[in-house]
């Protein structure tokens, strides 16, 4: 029987150098195996590990949420809930001597002003004799408060009137929207020098009612603009005729340029719109967030929808980019979704079925709807950042 060892016997064969190296090269590949592991583990819990950068960007930034239910009262809310408005601490906005860079999403609303050298740039018209008609759609609804107004608008476009035809759609209104309407259309006609112009009474059922904060709940968006694609649908079929262009303008516009139909036609893409803003104090700011081009990451996020889920803008952070984000690429850029604020449409696409989707489709619904529908059926859709449009 051997006798037994002794601790310093141990210690002394232990520490042999076969053991030593034993050892280490096991550690080193047990290190080895659990960096494999975590990386895996990591390319498990994040699908974009390719774009670690981007998607970090969207969900780590400081963005202040515009919750459209309060949006007719201009305010932002930071995410901490208070109903401070952060505009009352900013400094008058500086008009900017250069083009901002695209962002990679965007993280604002905000619209910086650029100097009026940099607008005449991308605003420039050359000498054209216009011959094409045009055709203005314009659904309306309990709207009677801004008729006067868009009237004023419409009036002091530059575009020949007499190519110019204007129809409302009117849809249940309890106020005097189809009465004003009716006046409006043969105003038109009869002393501005429009080609022809009516005011249309649907009988929709359904619909949203309320104030404006009601009429933009989260929660209301579907039936609303359900609603208002079936109205956009019925107005097209009911007025277009032989136009070539169709101009959707939203009823409570503030202001246009008046040479918006000019500046959109220069464009000469099936689908083309401006920029829709909203003045609050010194600043411009984003208005229509419906105007956007897909990126990487909302495209992904749509992966991971169900057939029927409804994706909104303006109900706080995107993982788009708006089109005031846009004008660094130029005048004329590709967009993949589009507003109602004002839109210019060769007529010939709706005329082959282009049409407001009327449920969700991909992931969108109404105008954006029409953008996704005009691509797949080959149609371009673009925009123009620096044409801007006020609500």
């Amino acid at each position: 029987m051997p006798a037994p060892c002794s601790i310093a016997t141990i210690k002394k064969r232990c520490c042999s150098g076969p053991v030593i190296t034993c050892l280490l090269t096991l550690n080193l590949i047990g290190t080895f195996m659990m960096i494999l592991l975590l990386m895996d583990v990591r390319k498990m819990h994040n699908p974009l590990s390719s774009q670690d950068k981007l998607r970090r960007l969207y969900e780590e930034r400081q963005f202040l949420p515009v919750f459209e239910s309060v949006h007719s009262r201009n305010q932002i809310f930071p995410e901490n809930g208070t109903d401070k408005d952060i505009f009352e601490e900013q400094e008058p906005e500086k008009v900017l001597d250069y083009i901002p860079p695209v962002p990679k999403i965007s993280d604002s609303d905000v619209v910086p002003s650029l100097t009026n050298e940099i607008m005449e740039q991308y605003l420039e018209l050359p000498d054209t004799n216009y011959t094409d008609t045009i055709v203005i759609f314009t659904p309306v609804r309990n709207s009677a408060e801004h008729l006067e107004t868009y009237e004023t608008q419409l009036v002091k476009l530059t575009y020949p009137h007499h190519l110019i035809s204007v129809f409302f759609g009117e849809d249940n209104s309890d106020d005097r929207t189809f009465t004003i309407a009716k006046m409006l259309a043969k105003r038109f006609s009869t002393i501005h020098g429009f080609k022809r112009s009516k005011a249309f009474h649907f009988n929709i059922t359904g619909g949203v009612d309320g104030v404006w904060g009601d009429i933009h709940e989260r929660t209301m968006q579907f039936a609303r603009r359900k609603h208002l694609a079936k109205s956009r649908n019925m107005l097209l079929r009911r007025g277009l005729k032989d136009e070539k262009w169709v101009l959707w303008i939203d009823c409570d516009i503030s202001q246009t340029p008046k040479d918006l139909i000019q500046q959109l036609l220069f464009a000469n893409k099936d689908l083309v719109s401006p920029c829709c803003l909203f003045r609050y104090k010194n600043f411009k700011r984003n208005y229509d967030k419906n105007i956007w081009r897909e990126t990487d990451i909302s495209l992904e996020d749509q992966k991971h929808m169900s057939r029927d889920q409804l994706m909104l803008e303006g109900y706080g952070p995107t993982s788009r980019i708006y089109l005031p984000d846009l004008r660094a690429e130029g005048r004329v850029v590709p967009i993949d979704g589009v507003g109602g604020c004002a839109l210019l449409v060769r007529a010939d696409c709706h005329r082959k079925g282009l049409i407001f989707p009327e449920d969700v489709y991909e992931h969108v619904i109404e105008t954006e709807g029409l953008a996704k529908m005009a691509k797949k059926m080959g149609y371009s859709v673009y925009g123009m950042p620096f044409v801007e449009v006020f609500h």
